[in-house]
């Protein structure tokens, strides 16, 4: 064989770069056309799907094919449905245990549900639509064969559903039984406490919810934790033990010589067990009803208990003192009677007392006036007067008042603030008295002899004389620079009691004379001397015309008196040994001779 010497020919074949470049515009060219008729595809479904996708599903209601319009309306029904479902709180597996109420109810709208139909309706609307090619396709195959599920947009607010699970809450606890103890007459038994049970909201709450989203409604069986009671066991049994005791026996009560007897049955009917406390300071306690132990008491034996305080008072026995009364006065008191009866009755031993109730002091208590060292006579002063004049009245009447005043140390007694204005509804009539230095008719004339006959009973009794006046002109019956006047409110007597003990003022008056005596405890001797009579003044004569006199015709109406000076000096001596001297300056004035007459012509 020969063999040609020409070498064979070669096709041209392109480069790798220009065959990938095919390649791309090959996938390219697919894909385009792929994209084309998926789009064309998909305005072609959409345009022949207006509505609603096919399949669409919202929370079980089909809306497929459904105009916007009709989507919206089944989603009103179906809210409707939803916010009218009752959702229904029980405690216990038969829903009502002892002691428990029926079921609490509420509807979802009230407790907070709510759908939001336009938004549910937009997001149904939005399947098959979507901006991404693909989901959208890809929701428009499956709208074929398949249900597409759209959730509802809706919510459960949180105030209205915890205003319902409080309610629930309280509607549905189980309130803790607490310890008793019941008595009836003198029988005593004790109710021993049991826990309650108290409703968990937040696991309402959260079932609540769920029951509500779901549409459904129905029974939510409550979650419950104890609700333990504020007593306890310990707290019944000593309860019933001080109950026992107190209607172990009767009780008896006292009172100024009155006496009552409440019997077992009558205190155990006065009892009362009460719960006091809270938390684990909570006990059950027992009391005394007040109105109770009144009853059992009665009327007529309370006001016979009852008293009038009776103030200490002084007795004088010829020279001596002696002090009676001063006893309170007592009435009852209910709350305090109550008390009393309660501490009685849980003694062991004796079961009586004195009643205690409302005690009224007397102006004066025993004590105080034996503290006030009221023993014998201190001193004591009489004046004499004419028998039978109307000035004696006075006098009399002023002895009355002040009859058994009592001085205590340190006080001052003031005559005119004990008596007061001398008028005739005090029982004081008309009397001589100096009016302008002339005797004159008044009201409660003459007690300034009685003033005089108290200042030296205060005088020797060493006791200090704040104010007085002597009179204007020298009465002979008074001792001279040791007397004094009265008249209301202006002139007036005061004695200081500067001893250490009491002053008792006691009167006595014949139809002769008047007595005034001071009481107490000697406490100093007292001396006195008069001096001498000095600046001795004659009374000029005063003519005072009277047209009933007979013309030319006179006559004396009053004599004239001689006016003085006079000192006299008081001596105390203590029993220390000091001595205090006093002196005394009184001027009587001189009396006017008072000559009446007729000089008309």
């Amino acid at each position: 064989m020969v063999k040609s010497a020409t070498p064979p020919s070669r096709t041209a074949s392109p480069s790798p770069p220009r065959r990938g470049l095919r390649r791309v515009r090959t996938v390219l060219i697919v894909l385009v056309a792929a994209v084309v008729v998926v789009a064309g595809g998909l305005l072609g479904l959409r345009a022949a799907r207006s509505g609603v996708l096919p399949g669409v599903n919202v929370d079980g209601v089909g809306l497929g094919g459904q105009s916007e319009a009709g989507a919206r309306a089944a989603l009103r029904r179906h809210a409707e449905i939803k916010g009218a479902a009752t959702v229904r709180a029980v405690r216990g597996s038969a829903g009502r245990t002892a002691g428990s109420t029926g079921p609490v109810t509420g509807e979802a709208a009230d407790l907070g549900y709510s759908l939001d139909v336009d938004a549910t309706v937009a997001a149904a609307l939005q399947r098959g639509r979507q901006s991404d090619p693909l989901l959208a396709l890809r929701d428009h195959l499956a709208a074929f064969s398949a249900t597409i599920a759209v959730p509802p947009v809706e919510q459960v607010r949180d105030e209205p559903l915890e205003a319902w699970a409080k309610r629930v809450a309280e509607r549905l606890k189980l309130p803790p039984r607490e310890g008793r103890v019941l008595i009836n007459g003198a029988r005593v038994r004790g109710v021993q406490p049991r826990s309650g049970a108290r409703v968990l909201q937040q696991p309402l709450m959260a079932a609540a919810r769920e029951r509500l989203l779901a549409g459904d409604g129905g029974v939510l069986r409550v979650e419950t934790e104890p609700l333990p009671p504020r007593t306890t066991a310990a707290d019944v049994r000593r309860a019933v033990r001080q109950a026992r005791r107190a209607v172990s026996a009767p009780v008896t009560l006292r009172r100024n010589g009155v006496t009552a007897r409440l019997t077992r049955a009558q205190i155990g009917d006065a009892l009362a067990a009460r719960i006091s406390g809270g938390g684990k300071d909570a006990a059950i306690t027992i009391a005394v009803e007040p109105r109770a132990v009144r009853d059992a008491i009665g009327r007529r034996t309370i006001q016979r208990f009852a008293s009038e305080p009776d103030s200490a008072s002084f007795v004088v026995n010829d020279r001596s003192v002696r002090v009676v009364g001063g006893q309170v006065g007592f009435s009852y008191n209910a709350a305090k009677a109550a008390r009393q009866v309660w501490r009685v009755a849980s003694r062991r031993g004796d079961r009586s007392a004195v009643l205690a109730g409302n005690i009224t002091q007397p102006r004066r208590t025993r004590a105080e006036a034996e503290a006030l060292n009221i023993r014998r006579r201190v001193s004591s002063f009489t004046t004499y007067h004419l028998c039978c004049e109307s000035r004696v009245t006075n006098i009399h009447r002023m002895a009355d008042i002040v009859d058994g005043v009592v001085i205590e140390p340190g006080e001052t007694f003031s005559l005119n603030g004990y008596v007061g204005d001398r008028t005739t509804a005090k029982g004081f009539v008309g009397g001589g008295a100096i009016l302008d230095g002339e005797y004159v008719e008044q009201i409660g004339g003459g007690v300034s002899q009685f003033t005089t006959t108290m200042y030296n009973a205060a005088y020797f009794g060493g006791y200090d004389i704040v104010d007085h006046k002597a009179h204007s002109y020298y009465i002979s019956r008074y001792p001279e620079g040791r007397e004094a006047t009265l008249n209301f409110p202006t002139v007036d007597l005061k004695v200081a009691n500067t001893s250490p003990h009491g002053i008792l003022v006691k009167t006595s008056y014949s139809d002769t004379s008047i007595t005034v005596t001071f009481y107490g405890k000697k406490w100093v001797e007292v001396s006195t001397t008069t001096g001498s009579r000095s600046n001795l003044q004659t009374g000029e004569t005063q003519y005072q015309e009277n047209d009933s006199l007979p013309r030319g015709q006179e006559v004396v109406v009053q004599e004239a008196g001689q006016g003085f000076d006079v000192v006299v000096t008081r001596t105390l001596r203590f029993p220390d040994g000091q001595i205090e001297t006093e002196e005394e300056f009184t001027r009587y004035l001189p009396q006017p001779r008072i000559v009446a007459r007729n000089t008309n012509e």
